[in-house]
């Protein structure tokens, strides 16, 4: 009887901690004065969306620093952060692309968010941009929707758990609301440190409107063109457990669409008249580790 009163005892410790280690809390935590970089590969390879210049396919590797940078932080826990560009490299089709960091930060410009500890972003703020198309998964004009790209549910973190959220990709009346599917997978080692792995979907029809300049723009009646399309993709991310940092991510995703002229007179478009691209985008992020300040190193 003593022996199999033991033998539930430990099952029921053993199903406790199991219950500790299926069931995981995840929140950002950010301290003021806080600096973080992380290693951002972004390739693009198709008929590049670019306005104007339809067919021109190739492939755009983008090699990027990113800096992310705590403000301020409230009693509540969100942070103001500001991200930008610390260092920037461009390939095309293999070759060298003369775009040196002070004009790629003329199109992934320095740009403030307010973040939540569960992720949720709001005050996003950021000039120039890609003028006139979009990237699938993030907002080039706003770097914090890569590096913080999962809302968390008001819930602990169970093994196989799924929710959904909606992550704003611009600002202002013609922001894209893309629908995001995410699961938890569990804990997953890395360099000796075990992470919070979390996956995600998304898929979302676009529909956009262009003046006479390529320019987007929400009067219907004063465009000339519309743009019509889908982006999709999947995402995994890797968080730490103590900061909820995200210290790798990778991403594919895709972006189909066509832009053709809105003729007012109802007059047929003619197919020389559409102008359709397809890119394909993968990307690989990584949270460079801070080097140790000299009265660290000189205390070891």
């Amino acid at each position: 009887m003593r022996r199999l009163v033991s033998l539930l005892a430990v099952s029921a410790f053993a199903s406790i901690l199991w219950a500790q280690e299926a069931s995981s809390a995840l929140q950002f935590k950010f301290t003021e004065k806080q600096r973080e970089l992380f290693d951002a590969t972004i390739e693009l390879n198709g008929n590049l969306p670019i306005p104007g210049a339809a067919g021109m396919a190739g492939t755009l590797k983008l090699i990027m620093t990113v800096f992310m940078q705590v403000d301020k932080v409230e009693e509540d826990g969100k942070a103001t952060v500001k991200t930008g560009l610390e260092a920037f490299e461009a390939e095309f089709n293999g070759q060298p692309f003369p775009v040196g960091l002070d004009m790629a930060r003329n199109v992934i410009p320095d740009s403030t968010a307010t973040v939540a500890p569960n992720g949720k972003l709001s005050g996003l703020q950021g000039g120039g941009g890609l003028m006139g198309f979009q990237l699938p998964g993030f907002d080039p004009r706003n770097m914090a929707t890569l590096l913080i790209p999962t809302e968390l549910p008001d819930k602990p973190l169970t093994n196989g758990m799924s929710w959904q959220f909606t992550r704003v990709v611009g600002a202002g009346s013609d922001a894209l609301q893309i629908p995001m599917t995410a699961r938890y997978e569990g804990m997953d080692e890395y360099n000796g440190v075990k992470l919070h792995k979390v996956t995600q979907t998304f898929e979302q029809t676009i529909e956009s409107y262009q003046d006479a300049f390529y320019q987007p723009t929400t009067d219907k009646d004063a465009a000339v063109r519309v743009t019509k399309g889908v982006m999709k993709g999947t995402m995994t991310m890797w968080y730490h457990p103590d900061s909820g940092l995200v210290q790798r991510m990778t991403m594919q995703a895709s972006l189909n669409q066509t832009t053709e002229p809105i003729k007012k007179d109802g007059s047929e478009i003619k197919d020389f008249e559409r102008e359709s691209s397809e890119v394909k985008l993968t990307a690989s992020l990584n949270r460079k580790e801070p080097k140790p300040t000299h009265a660290q190193s000189s205390s070891q």
